[in-house]
């Protein structure tokens, strides 16, 4: 007899649940980071702070590209989630063959596509003359892992919507222990772009034992399909769910592009310090991601169950979670930012500009942390169009003019840290605004309907 993989979140303790499914993402997301982590202490230390300038100045592309996979199968992870509160199991094998067809085909022309464009999109971001080339080609190498990031993606939207957040830790520490190994041997030989070469190789590791791991299971699902086919309805519905969320996902990497086009009029030092800090930022906010993304799949879930009265705990749970985790940490990254900057550079230019940075933003984590819960309680109940305009309005409308225009007053840089704050707080606020409106409930029968007929 088959073994039944997943966990049901559609009753029991909704805290139980949330600390489940969040704990091990949170490892998930710092030993995911851990590659970018590594490769910026080596980077920093080994070779020097115009190698970790170009470092910095592409990781907001090679983030597009993130975002673009996380985004789309947030999609698989919602329908998944939804079919397994509903206990059909059919129908969760055939969204996952589509998955795994259609996410390679995208995968495939999207590295393509970045690749042939990647130093139009350097010059985009006004990257200085005297690190371009370095950039181009750390670039070039880190985008072929690019791929192996999105299959990993789909695994772990699969996992995730089964509410098994487990399983694919495994592998990422396989995965962070090989790029740890090869990094200081691979920067020592070939410079900025043996670090690019491990992050590449340790991925390969990761994905090949992954798929080796589930494939010798004999679970009740088929995680790894066997055969490529592409169901035109399940698609349609990846398109409806997953663009919104695609598309908010990638409205922070592009403007980023922007904001780091900005920076860049202050010098290399100051696009180093803001890499090193969002490096931190991005850590601190780990644990709220988390959350959030339990706070969607337990609601997605649920809805599938038709208990919607429990989402109500998952926004108070979430609320109590974030709060007693990030207020500690908010509090060390205010008093201390110097000192944990120095994990990635030693300059002084460099750990001044980011602490102004860190001193200014931290403050907004409680807030901003907020967001993660309301627009995964929304994105679980299949409203992905409203977080995305939330974002667009955010970060298009406010966040890229306003950088633009407070860099240019007697703040300088520290102007950008502002409107960061000003329009997180901004996001939340929507975000918040809605959910407490109910609004988020609306037509979820004619939407189930529709997921499972």
């Amino acid at each position: 007899m088959k073994k039944t993989t997943g966990n049901d979140f559609t009753k029991g303790s909704i805290r139980n649940h949330i600390l489940k499914f969040a704990i091990p993402m949170t490892i998930g997301l710092f030993l995911t980071m851990g590659y970018t982590i590594i490769n910026t202490i080596w980077i920093g230390n080994l070779l020097g702070k115009d190698a970790m300038a170009a470092a910095s100045v592409s990781f907001p592309i090679t983030f597009i590209l993130i975002a673009i996979a996380a985004g789309s199968t947030a999609a698989v992870s919602i329908l998944i989630s939804r079919n397994y509160g509903a206990k059909d199991f059919k129908k969760i094998n055939e969204i996952i063959e589509t998955s795994f067809s259609l996410f390679s085909i995208v995968a495939a022309v999207l590295v393509a596509l970045a690749l042939l464009f990647r130093n139009e999109l350097l010059s985009l971001m006004g990257t200085p003359s005297n690190i371009f080339d370095m950039a181009s080609s750390y670039l070039s190498i880190l985008l072929l892992s690019a791929f192996i990031n999105y299959i990993y993606y789909v695994i772990n939207s699969i996992l995730s919507g089964m509410g098994d957040t487990k399983t694919s830790v495994i592998f990422l520490v396989l995965s962070t222990i090989v790029n740890a190994v090869l990094d200081p041997f691979l920067i020592m030989k070939f410079g900025l772009d043996g670090a690019a070469a491990a992050s590449l190789i340790s991925g390969m590791a990761a994905i090949i034992s992954a798929v080796i791991y589930l494939k010798r299971k004999n679970f009740d699902i088929n995680i790894i399909p066997k055969r490529f086919i592409l169901d035109k309805k399940i698609v349609l519905e990846i398109f409806k769910i997953g663009m919104p969320s695609t598309i908010q996902q990638c409205l922070m990497p592009i403007s980023l592009i922007f904001i780091t086009a900005f920076i860049s009029r202050f010098g290399a030092d100051s696009i180093a310090a803001y890499g090193a800090a969002s490096k931190v930022d991005y850590l601190a906010l780990m644990p709220s991601m988390a959350v959030g993304t339990a706070a969607s799949v337990i609601t997605s879930q649920n809805i599938g169950a038709n208990k919607l009265e429990r989402v109500t705990e998952v926004f108070k749970w979430g609320i109590i979670i974030i709060f007693s985790t990030i207020a500690l940490v908010a509090i060390l990254i205010e008093l201390f930012p110097k000192e944990i900057l120095m994990v990635f550079a030693r300059d002084f230019q460099i750990l001044d500009i980011g602490s102004s940075y860190l001193r200014i933003n931290a403050i907004g984590y409680l807030i901003f942390s907020i967001s993660f819960i309301t627009n995964g309680i929304i994105n679980g109940s299949g409203k992905t169009i409203i977080t995305m305009t939330i974002s667009a309005v955010t970060l298009l409308l406010l966040r890229i003019p306003l950088s633009d225009f407070m860099s240019k007053t007697n703040m300088g840089i520290k102007g950008i840290w502002y409107a960061i704050l000003i329009t997180s707080v901004f996001s939340t606020s929507c975000s918040l605004f809605y959910y407490l409106s109910g609004k988020y409930k609306e037509k979820l029968e004619v939407y189930k309907e529709k997921v499972y007929s």
